[in-house]
C-alpha cells in the first residue's frame, strides 16, 4: 500500500451506513474459550487501533529526536492520538477496503483532527503535515501488530505462571500416588499421578521460556524499506505549503493542478548566456559521478524562482559551507562514520525506543521472521495446554473418574456429572492454533520489497492465536488450581487388571530360581487363569504351580504383585521436574526484581516535557 491516505469516502450504500450504526464489536458469542479475557480485551479492533496510533503518534517523536520534525509537532500530534475514542473504528473499517488496509483512513481522519486542533487553539502552524510523513501503511499495521502482542504476551505468561505453580503443587502432593500407566489406550505398567502432573509442568514451563523468548520488533522502512523519505540530503521546495489535510507522505503538498496561464501577451524571455568555462577541465568520465558538483558550466536553478545561477556559488550556497550547518541539503555522514551515525538507522532506534519494541536490524516488510516467530511460539504454548487438558478429559471419563475439575459444568449440567468444560475449551483452542500458525508461516514466502497479500494474510490469524492461547492459559490456570485428584478411584483401576501389571517384576524374581524360559512359561499361564477367573495374578500363579509360589513366599508375593512398589524412578524424575520450576520461578523473580528498581529508578527522574503514547 502507498503511504497516501485516503479521503473520508462518501460512497458508501445505505447498507453499509446501516451496518455501521448498529455494529457491535465482536462479542465472543461462538469463542466462550477467549471470551471476558484479558486477551481478548488487548486484542480487540478498539485496542488496533490504539496501537496504531500510538506507532504514528511514536513517528513524529522519533522524527523530531533526530532532528526532522518540531518537537511542538510531536506534542500537538501526541494529544490528538491519545483520544482514540474519537476515531470511529467500524467507519475506519468499512472505509479501508478502498485501500486494503486501514491505515489510510485512519490517516485522513488523524490529519483532519490535528488540523483541526490547530484551528481551535488559533495556531498559524501546519502540524498536520507530520503526520505519517515519510512512512507506508505497512510500518504502522506492523508495529501496531507487535505493539498488541507486546501488550498481550505478559498476560499470557503470567497464566502460564498461576498454571505452572498450581501443577507444581499437584506434582509435589501425588510424587508417589501410583496410578496406571496408559499405553496405546490399555493399561501398561505403574506409574505415579505425580510424574504425570509433572509432564504437564515441563511442557508448560518450555513454552513459556518460548513465548517469553519471542523478540518483537517495530518495522520502519518506508515505500521500499530504504528509508529514503528521511535522507538529511534531500532537496527541500521553498515556499508555503498547501493544505495537508490528506497528506500523509514526507513532503508537503503543493497545488499543481489548477489551470494554466493562457493570457500572456509574448513568451518569457529566453535564458541568459553563460560565459564557457576558464578553468582546467578535469579528466574522466563525461557524467559526473555519484557526490560529484556539476561542471561550472552547468547552471543550478533555485526552483522558486526558476532562474539560473553561477553553479559554483549555488553549490556553495544550496549546500551551505563546510561545518557551518547552514543550506537546505547536509552533507550525508561518510563512510567512516559507520551505520549507526546514518539518519533512518538512528531515526529507527528512536522510534523502537519510544515504543519499547525491539530495534530490528533492517526493516522486516518481506522479512517476516518476527510473525512467524510469535505465531509459532503461541501454537506451542496452546498445544502443551492441550496436553494437560487432553489427559484431564481422559482421566475424569465417568468410567474412570480419576480427576475432575473443580466445576463441573452450570446449571443445566445434571448433578452426578462433572462435566470437564475448562479441559474441553483448551483442547477446543489447541486444535485450531497449528493451522493459523501455518498461515503466518506460508507467510515467509513474501516476494519483493513489500508483498501483496501475505502480509494482509498474517493479520486476523495472528490475534486469533493471542486470543486462542490467552485464553487456553487462563482456563488452564483455573483448571490447574481447581483440579481434584482421588487416589483411591487410581488404586481401584489398577486393581481392574488383577495385579498382570506386575507380570515382568515378578519374572525377573523368579529367573535365579528356575530360570528366564520357566518364568516366563508360568507366568504367561498365570495371567491367562488371572484374566479367565477374575482373581489375582497372585493367587493364579500359585494355582498355576504351588511350589514356586511357595518358593517366593506369601509376603514377598503380596509385595511383588503391588503396583506402588513398581514405579520406577518416578518420584526421582518428579523431583527433577520439581527442582527445574523452582530454578526458573527464582531466576524470573529476581529479573522482575530488578525490573522494578529499574521502574522505580526511571518514576524518581522529573517528567518529561512531551507526554508519551500510551503502552
Amino acid at each position: 500500500m502507498t503511504s497516501e491516505p485516503s479521503e473520508p469516502l462518501d460512497d458508501r450504500t445505505n447498507a453499509d451506513r446501516t451496518e455501521s450504526a448498529g455494529h457491535t464489536d465482536d462479542a465472543g458469542l461462538l469463542s466462550p474459550g477467549r471470551a471476558g479475557s484479558a486477551a481478548e480485551a488487548a486484542t480487540a479492533d478498539a485496542a488496533f487501533l490504539r496501537a496504531m496510533l500510538d506507532a504514528e503518534a511514536a513517528l513524529v517523536h522519533a522524527q523530531a529526536a533526530v532532528g526532522l520534525a518540531p518537537e511542538a509537532a510531536a506534542d500537538a500530534i501526541t494529544a490528538v492520538a491519545a483520544t482514540a475514542e474519537r476515531f470511529d473504528v467500524r467507519d475506519v473499517a468499512l472505509r479501508a477496503r478502498s485501500e486494503g488496509n486501514p491505515v489510510p483512513p485512519l490517516v485522513a481522519d488523524l490529519t483532519a483532527a490535528v488540523d483541526d486542533e490547530d484551528t481551535r487553539a488559533g495556531r498559524n502552524a501546519d502540524t498536520a503535515q507530520y503526520v505519517h510523513r515519510g512512512a507506508t501503511s505497512q510500518d504502522i499495521v506492523d508495529t501496531a501488530m507487535m505493539l498488541v502482542a507486546a501488550r498481550t504476551v505478559p498476560v499470557i505468561l503470567a497464566d502460564l505462571d498461576r498454571t505452572a505453580d498450581a501443577l507444581a503443587a499437584l506434582a509435589t502432593a501425588h510424587r508417589t500416588t501410583p496410578a496406571a500407566g496408559r499405553t496405546v489406550t490399555q493399561h501398561a505398567a505403574p506409574t505415579t499421578f505425580g510424574l504425570k502432573a509433572a509432564g504437564w509442568l515441563s511442557s508448560v514451563r518450555a513454552a513459556r521460556t518460548r513465548l517469553a523468548a519471542v523478540r518483537l520488533p517495530a518495522q520502519l522502512g518506508g515505500e521500499a524499506g530504504t528509508l529514503a523519505a528521511f535522507a538529511p540530503d534531500d532537496i527541500t521546495v521553498d515556499g508555503a505549503p498547501g493544505k495537508t489535510s490528506t497528506a500523509a507522505s514526507c513532503e508537503p503538498v503543493y497545488d499543481l493542478t489548477g489551470p494554466l496561464d493562457t493570457t500572456l501577451e509574448s513568451p518569457p524571455e529566453p535564458l541568459p548566456d553563460y560565459p564557457p568555462a576558464t578553468g582546467p577541465v578535469p579528466e574522466g568520465d563525461s557524467e559526473p559521478g555519484v557526490g560529484v558538483d556539476p561542471a561550472p558550466d552547468e547552471p543550478i536553478y533555485d526552483l522558486p524562482g526558476a532562474a539560473p545561477n553561477n553553479s559554483a556559488e549555488a553549490a556553495t550556497e544550496s549546500r551551505g559551507a563546510p561545518g557551518t550547518g547552514t543550506g537546505t541539503t547536509t552533507e550525508a555522514a561518510g563512510p567512516s562514520a559507520g551505520p549507526e551515525a546514518d539518519t533512518g538507522v538512528r531515526l529507527l532506534a528512536a522510534y523502537a525506543d519510544r515504543l519499547r519494541l525491539a530495534e530490528p536490524t533492517l526493516p522486516w516488510h518481506t522479512l517476516r521472521t518476527p510473525v512467524a516467530d510469535l505465531g509459532s511460539a503461541l501454537a506451542f504454548t496452546a498445544g502443551a495446554l492441550g496436553k494437560v487438558a487432553a489427559d484431564v478429559l481422559v482421566l475424569s471419563r465417568t468410567e474412570i473418574g480419576e480427576v475432575a475439575e473443580a466445576r463441573g459444568g452450570g446449571p443445566a449440567t445434571p448433578p452426578h456429572r462433572r462435566t470437564p468444560v475448562r479441559a474441553a475449551l483448551i483442547a477446543a483452542a489447541a486444535r485450531q492454533a497449528p493451522a493459523l500458525a501455518s498461515v503466518l508461516l506460508g507467510a515467509l514466502v513474501a516476494e519483493d520489497e513489500r508483498p501483496a497479500g501475505p502480509w494482509q494474510a498474517e493479520w486476523q490469524p495472528l490475534r486469533e492465536l493471542l486470543r486462542l492461547t490467552g485464553g487456553a492459559a487462563r482456563d488452564a490456570a483455573e483448571l490447574a488450581h481447581g483440579l481434584r485428584v482421588f487416589p483411591d478411584r487410581m488404586r481401584d483401576n489398577l486393581a481392574l487388571t488383577h495385579g498382570v501389571l506386575s507380570a515382568e517384576r515378578l519374572a525377573r524374581a523368579l529367573t535365579p530360581a528356575v530360570g528366564r524360559a520357566r518364568a516366563r512359561e508360568l507366568l504367561a499361564a498365570a495371567e491367562r487363569l488371572a484374566a479367565g477367573a477374575g482373581i489375582p495374578l497372585a493367587q493364579a500363579l500359585t494355582e498355576t504351580d504351588p511350589a514356586v509360589a511357595e518358593l517366593i513366599g506369601e509376603e514377598r508375593m503380596r509385595a511383588l504383585t503391588d503396583p506402588a512398589g513398581y514405579t520406577g524412578s518416578a518420584p526421582a524424575f518428579v523431583d527433577r521436574a520439581l527442582a527445574e520450576h523452582d530454578a526458573d520461578a527464582n531466576a524470573e523473580a529476581g529479573a522482575g526484581a530488578g525490573a522494578e528498581t529499574g521502574a522505580e529508578a526511571e518514576a524518581e527522574q522529573p517528567p518529561a516535557d512531551t507526554p508519551e503514547p500510551p503502552r
